[in-house]
């Protein structure tokens, strides 16, 4: 349950060098519904988001004090020519003894002029801005990649990192939408151009002929009105309710994760954010995978500056039921030797005014109120025998 963040500010207050990132060994992959190290042993990614330019590479260390073992990091199809900013980004992350998870953010996002909302969510709803279905547009502006494109630009990335073992997974869409004319989850290659499930299959396994070490993690589309498996159960945070009928299809299924993101209502739009309803909702649109031992789920995002008791519930919602404390309500629970769902925070940096604006203060250090949340989502500690220890 949530502790008192008056409690954690005494703590944040001389963070450095007093809280550390558990490192994490590579490569990962899946069994049932946990992620697993090279030993068979259950990991916890507990993770920080960023893109080139948010953050410094020489915070890095501090990320890793704070807490994160992981950082994804953004990219977009228009910088696959500049992919020199990941390599500075990923050689610090290792350095401090971080790993990283590689998102494709957006078609366009490296494309000059204003910000536009498809920076953050491609408003088109698709993973490519040319041709197929889309109108030549990424929803904002003229877009420049079509399907061919996105695949060979996650086989370009594949092949610069194939030997680099800080690099441990591929997101590789980020925030789909599920609205008519966007992004469907179908079986089989049926309806290609809308077809995200077909796409995570396609080229997550032809990024697993590249290299077979990386996790490949495959978003639900976002969808607040409803759900695939029931039009009547929205899933905001992404619809993976038939995944398990219809599972993205690897050549080595223990590389598979899925994603879905969480935020409270002041950033995410959608209500309600917290409680036993929610609760209900996410265990049809996802939840059911972790529950059900079908498959790893990974909050991919999740984030806020904690301002408003709102905040604080949809917080002690996540983290409930993160933390398998949410069974009695049809929610996952882990037993012995098992770890809770991975969590990526919003984001490494500081932006003034932003939701949220990160986990830095304008003078550099830790901000508490977001760390009192995020720090409990750290991994449970294993006796020797596998059990938790007290």
């Amino acid at each position: 349950m949530l502790k008192g963040i008056a409690a954690c500010l005494l703590v944040v207050g001389s963070l450095t060098g007093v809280a550390h990132g558990d490192a994490l060994p590579s490569p990962l992959a899946t069994k049932g519904n946990q992620i697993v190290g090279p030993d068979g042993k259950p990991v916890r990614l507990v993770s920080v988001g960023m893109w080139p330019g948010s953050v410094d590479p020489d915070k890095m260390q501090q990320i890793a004090d704070a807490g994160f073992n992981t950082v994804r990091i953004d990219w977009s199809n228009r910088a696959t020519n500049r992919l020199h900013q990941l390599d500075r980004l990923i050689a610090a992350a290792g350095a401090a003894g971080l790993k990283v998870i590689l998102d494709d953010h957006s078609n366009e996002g490296g494309a000059p002029g204003p910000w536009k909302p498809c920076y953050a969510q491609q408003q088109n709803g698709l993973w490519y801005d040319r041709g197929g279905a889309s109108n030549n547009t990424d929803g904002c502006s003229e877009g420049s990649v079509t399907d061919a494109k996105f695949v060979h630009d996650w086989e370009t990335v594949a092949r610069r990192y194939v030997h680099n073992s800080t690099v441990i997974g591929y997101d590789l869409w980020n925030e789909p939408l599920g609205y008519p004319g966007m992004s469907t989850w179908e079986p089989g290659d049926r309806n290609p151009d809308h077809n995200i499930r077909w796409m995570y299959e396609r080229i997550g396994n032809a990024i697993l002929q590249i290299d077979s070490t990386k996790l490949i993690i495959c978003e639900g589309p976002l969808n607040m009105k409803s759900s695939t498996a029931d039009p009547n159960s929205p899933a905001p945070w992404g619809d993976l309710s038939v995944a398990g009928k219809y599972p993205v299809r690897l050549s080595n299924e223990g590389k598979l994760v899925y994603s879905v993101h969480d935020y409270p209502a002041n950033i995410g739009g959608y209500r309600p954010d917290s409680g036993p309803l929610k609760v209900a909702q996410m265990n049809k649109a996802w939840g059911y995978l972790v529950r059900d031992n079908i498959a790893p789920v990974w909050v991919g995002e999740a984030g806020s500056n904690m301002n408003s008791p709102e905040d604080a519930r949809w917080a002690e919602t996540l983290i409930s039921y993160a933390n398998g404390e949410m069974g009695k309500l049809g929610g996952p629970s882990f037993g012995p030797g098992q770890q809770g769902i991975g969590v990526s925070w919003w984001f490494a940096g500081y932006q003034p005014g932003g939701k949220p604006e990160g986990i830095f203060t304008p003078t550099g250090q830790i901000e508490p109120r977001q760390h009192s949340i995020y720090s409990q989502f750290r991994p449970r500690i294993m006796s020797n025998d596998g059990g938790k220890k007290p």
